[in-house]
């Protein structure tokens, strides 16, 4: 997740936390230490109060981890990879490099999230029953039991992409046989709940003036994007998975010579409207030349300047065998913000494949249906 830096590594595994995670700590300790407490228990100097604040904030991030940990040594358990935890302004998230490959390690993976917020909502209720109510650390684990609480059950609500949702997606994924027809409805279920969410939201916001109703359009609107996302996302593994690039890319490439010059490549521009052409010679890759290239050329100099001069070499161009696997090429795409990359053999150009192609094939697919 962009904006995230490294924290620590437990079990092996990254721990990140993200930029907005700041802005959580300093609003949960500011709320915590000038409004909770103080109309909670009285008689304490403010410096009792913030340090009642900073400490329940740290415990909460504590919590968090915790269940996203939960989560992630479940998967490592049942073989999944997990590439790291990061932990943002709503909570967490354990990145897993594959998609569970039966519906019982999903059920297993999801459910254990919120069984460790419950498990310690439930300890720290046991330890608040052991100091006297007015004390300011039985304050502090009072909430930290109720927000583990709230966490758990919340985490439990059947809307995808939520673990809820993911234990409901389970249930449909082994009667169903099929995982992505019982993820298409576990979104759809998770899209009711969001809009839910949303209309709640602006009740409180326009009927009784709560501002705190923009909360939950915001968070429902989130989960409702989130649970799309999570389905194209899976359409996209479930199509591309085991398919060679050769399969996806597009063989007819335009290319240009290098010894062109620069006014007569501008008209290829205006004729194919593209945004870059790979550069060649008797089919050989040597480069590519782009549109923004071109207009750092003064145009008095087109005439006598040639694309060798102003190309971009192999080196530094992303290029893919075509037997390469689709899937993996696209995640590299979108993790780099890489437009396009070229197909080659031998050195030989033998095709280009861009992401808005790969956005053509996956709107088709679920158009047309690609479950079975």
């Amino acid at each position: 997740m962009n904006g995230s830096f490294r924290l620590t590594r437990l079990f092996g595994i990254d721990v990140e936390i993200n930029v907005s995670w700041l802005l959580v700590f300093a609003l949960f300790s500011y709320t915590l230490a000038r409004q909770y407490f103080p109309a909670n228990i009285a008689g304490f100097a403010p410096a009792v109060y913030w340090s009642m604040g900073i400490i329940t904030t740290l415990l909460i991030f504590i919590s968090v981890l915790l269940h996203e940990l939960a989560h992630s040594l479940m998967a490592v358990r049942e073989g999944i990879p997990i590439r790291k935890i990061t932990l943002f302004i709503f909570g967490g998230v354990a990145q897993m490099e594959k998609e569970p490959h039966l519906p019982g390690v999903e059920f297993k993976i999801a459910l254990v999230g919120p069984a460790t917020s419950l498990v310690l909502a439930l300890l720290a209720l046991l330890l608040f029953r052991l100091f006297p109510p007015d004390l300011a650390i039985s304050q502090v684990i009072f909430f930290l039991a109720r927000l583990n609480l709230i966490v758990g059950l919340i985490n439990l609500i059947p809307a995808f992409p939520l673990d809820g949702g993911r234990v409901l997606r389970a249930g449909l994924w082994y009667y169903f046989r099929n995982m992505l027809r019982a993820t298409r409805y576990a979104v759809n279920i998770g899209s009711i709940f969001a809009f839910m969410a949303i209309g709640l939201g602006f009740l409180l916001l326009f009927q009784f003036a709560w501002i705190w109703g923009l909360w939950y359009v915001f968070l429902g609107w989130m989960l409702y994007q989130s649970g799309q996302a999570s389905y194209v996302q899976l359409v996209f593994h479930q199509t591309f998975k085991g398919v060679p690039v050769r399969q996806i890319m597009s063989p007819h490439v335009h290319s240009v010579s290098p010894y062109l010059t620069l006014d007569r490549l501008v008209e290829l521009f205006y004729y194919y409207k593209f945004a870059a052409f790979p550069v060649t010679e008797n089919d050989n890759l040597l480069g590519m030349v782009t549109l923004n290239q071109l207009r750092e050329v003064e145009m008095d100099q087109w005439s006598h300047t040639t694309v060798q001069q102003i190309m971009t070499g192999t080196a530094k161009l992303v290029k893919v065998s075509p037997d390469s696997e689709a899937v993996d090429l696209m995640m590299k795409m979108a993790a780099g913000n890489i437009g396009r990359v070229l197909v080659v053999e031998n050195h030989r150009l033998v095709g280009i494949l861009s992401r808005t192609d790969i956005m053509k094939l996956i709107s088709m697919h679920m158009l047309l249906g690609t479950e079975k």
